[in-house]
Parts: structure tokens; C-alpha cells; sequence
């Protein structure tokens, strides 16, 4: 079995009207809603179930703990006793490092990758923030990469249409001054078709639904979310469905909501599109974020990790 992990960033389940412009996220794959009150639906593709994102900690969940969860199978919030925004700090740096589900993977013999591309200027800039403010800089997204040993892909990468920057299209590279041609969403769906057949386990972080809807540009949102839609419809055309699995999860809501720019409290989805019934099987009974990484263990066929749970997750 092969497994793309496509992580995006602030994507809950909302309501079913005009103030969700993710309602339709789904459109051309299935009839099901993407919206709180579809979950759970089965479907002839896939599945779709909510999880808990907040971890029993009251507040709104933020990215640091929210990804800590997700790729560790850590209550990451209730560890802290708080939610934690943006980058990780030393508690969350180290469990990721120790624990991460790439890492873990890796350990058990996988072959693991991810597809994102990365420029020199995104690492150096972190190491000079870092050595300023004397703390960690990089996102859990880069060190659950680095906690594993796969290499970073580079621009050599891309130019052999062997990574995709993190928003598909290079919209956000270009608005950066790079010299990098747009490509559409269906043509980065065959790119990382070529990308899972280097691997077993394929992590991807798409973030661009959070930005935009932090700063409510609500037809660049509007966009992202459709490009996001052929990108999955492209890809389960390129993929044989029955060995392949696409997860899409994210760490709490954001753009479901356009009335808002900020967190909320919203589920979070786990949309499985497998064919697998045993895979499907296994994320049927998710139900919060941090059982994520667990429920992609067993799909690998992998022994959980009881420990994973812990002290922490005495809120349960």
C-alpha cells in the first residue's frame, strides 16, 4: 500500500450554507457534503469522519500543538496545558524529534518522503531568526521531515517534476520574485503520482487555505479551495485506488469560516479516498487528531504505540 498524507493547514468541517466556501470541496468526487453535519458518510471512493481537534483544552486550537498532535499521536495541547500558535517550541521541538510519524515509519522500515519544495532561503532565513531569538524557527511540518532523515526536495527536485511547492501551483513562489512557471492543479496531481511511486508514505503541507483566510482574501480562498478539488479528482484518476490511499486532514478550522478570520473549535476532516475496506475500516474509528498517527500505523499494518496516549490524555 502506498499513502499520501496531504496535510492543509485551517480546514474544518462548518455548515452547510454560503458561509462555508468549503462546502463543496468534494464536488465531482461524491455528493456527500464537506461539512459537519455530512460526517460520518461513506461513499464508493472513500469516507468522511470528524476528529476532535482541541484536545480537551479549552480555547482555540492553534498550529504548533494542533500538527504536534497530528504527527506525533501526542495530545500535544493538553502536554502544554495550553494551545500553542505557529512554530513549536523546546517541549514540542523534542517530541516531535522522538516521536513523529515519519520517524516512526522510517524506523520500521518504510520508505517515507515528502513532496513539498523547499528553497535555500527558507533555511537560512530560519537559522538567522533562530540564532536572534534564540529559539526554534522551523515548523513541525520541517522538523517531522528532518526527524525522519529523508531529504528536503530542492529546485534540482522540481526541475525533474519530483516535488510541488506548497500551495500546487507556484502562486506563492512567483508573488515571492521566483522565476518558476504556474502549473495547474491537475498537472502537480501527476506529478506527485511520479512522487508516490518513489515511496511507501508521502507527506504533503498545504497551507495556503490558513493564510488566505487569516487575511479574508476571499477569492484567492475561493481558488485555493478549487484547485485543491482537481487536484484530488486528477490524482484519483492517476492512481490505481485500490493500493493507493489519499488522507486529508488538517490541524483545527479556520476556512470554513468566512464570517471570521480566525481559529475556531470546528472538527477537523479525515477524508479518506481509498477503495481499501480494511483501510477504511481503520479511520472509521478516529475520532480525534491525535489517533491519526496511530490509525496510519495499523494501515501500514504496524503495531500501535499504547504509549502514545499517556498521562496527557487523561481528558478522554
Amino acid at each position: 500500500m502506498k499513502l499520501l498524507l496531504f496535510f492543509i493547514d485551517g480546514l474544518g468541517l462548518g455548515t452547510d450554507d454560503e458561509t462555508n466556501p468549503a462546502r463543496t470541496l468534494l464536488d465531482g468526487i461524491t455528493d456527500v457534503r464537506f461539512t459537519a453535519d455530512a460526517a460520518p458518510a461513506e461513499f464508493p471512493e472513500g469516507i468522511l469522519v470528524s476528529a476532535d481537534a482541541t484536545g480537551g483544552v479549552p480555547g482555540r486550537p492553534q498550529s504548533a500543538t494542533g500538527q504536534a498532535m497530528l504527527m506525533t499521536g501526542i495530545n500535544a495541547p493538553a502536554m502544554l496545558g495550553y494551545h500553542l500558535t505557529a512554530l513549536p517550541n523546546t517541549e514540542l521541538v523534542t517530541l516531535v524529534e522522538e516521536q513523529s510519524l515519519m520517524k516512526t515509519l522510517s524506523d520500521y522500515g518504510l520508505d517515507v518522503t515528502a513532496s513539498n519544495l523547499y528553497t535555500p532561503e527558507f533555511f537560512r532565513r530560519r537559522e538567522e531568526l533562530g540564532r536572534k531569538r534564540g529559539r526554534n524557527m522551523l515548523p513541525v511540518s520541517a522538523l517531522t521531515i528532518r526527524s525522519s532523515e529523508a531529504a528536503f526536495r530542492m529546485i534540482a527536485d522540481y526541475e525533474r517534476e519530483r516535488a510541488l511547492f506548497t500551495d500546487l501551483t507556484n502562486r506563492f513562489l512567483r508573488d515571492r520574485g521566483y522565476e518558476i512557471p504556474l502549473i495547474t492543479a491537475d498537472e502537480a496531481a501527476r506529478r506527485m503520482s511520479g512522487i508516490l511511486d518513489e515511496a511507501d508514505f508521502v507527506f504533503h503541507e498545504y497551507f495556503a487555505t490558513d493564510s488566505y483566510a487569516h487575511k479574508k482574501r476571499h477569492e484567492d480562498l475561493e481558488r485555493a479551495l478549487g484547485e485543491i478539488n482537481l487536484f484530488l479528482k486528477t490524482l484519483m484518476a492517476e492512481t490505481d485506488r485500490n493500493d493507493t490511499a489519499i488522507l486529508v486532514v488538517s490541524d483545527h478550522g479556520n476556512c470554513e469560516d468566512a464570517l471570521s478570520a480566525d481559529h475556531n473549535r470546528n472538527p477537523v476532516p479525515i477524508l479518506l479516498l481509498s477503495r481499501d475496506e480494511y483501510i477504511r475500516d481503520v479511520f472509521r474509528g478516529v475520532e480525534r487528531l491525535d489517533q491519526v498517527k496511530g490509525a496510519i500505523m495499523a494501515a501500514f499494518g504496524l503495531p500501535a504505540e499504547d504509549e502514545a496516549l499517556g498521562p496527557e490524555a487523561e481528558w478522554l
